[in-house]
């Protein structure tokens, strides 16, 4: 075993000094990060106030969910069928029944579903138009009560 003596042993035991300096400093930064991490973790989520909205079930396996932007309204792919569910009504409007190999569905502008299908290469394009069922009875009509078409016209005379 060799032995240092003197300078050697000076110098080395400065190393030694140094390197432990720089240990402790890092584990005082180390604790410090940690902090700061934990700190802005609650921070940011005491950012967000999570309300449950809807929970649901649909009588069928989900394959996948699109919405309508601004609207209540939401399209779930099951296998054979589109459902149109309204979020205020908490019901199913329309069940749109498709072809099972459909397992994507996405959302187009002008009331537009695009359905694609990964195992068959299939892409299929649905319009839609939301019909709105409005109460007529005790206002002003002109024509017969059983028309099959009724025109409404929303007016403000102020």
């Amino acid at each position: 075993m060799r032995r240092f003596s003197g300078a050697l042993d000076s110098q080395w035991m400065a190393r030694a000094d140094t390197f432990a300096k720089r240990i402790r400093m890092h584990n005082k930064f180390r604790w410090l990060i940690i902090a700061a991490v934990v700190l802005n973790a609650a921070a940011g989520q005491a950012a967000f106030e999570i309300d449950s909205i809807l929970k649901t079930g649909v009588g069928a396996p989900i394959l996948d969910v699109t919405t309508k932007p601004g609207e209540d309204m939401v399209f779930v792919l099951t296998p054979g069928a589109v459902l149109i569910y309204s979020v205020e009504d908490q019901a199913v409007l329309e069940r749109i029944p498709v072809d099972k190999a459909f397992d994507r569905i996405a959302y187009q502008d002008k009331d537009r579903l695009v359905l694609t299908a990964s195992q068959t290469a299939q892409m299929k394009i649905l319009g839609y138009s939301r019909i709105y069922v409005i109460d007529t009875k005790g206002r002003a009509v002109k024509g017969p009560a059983d028309a099959s078409v009724t025109l409404v016209v929303f007016d403000d005379y102020q």
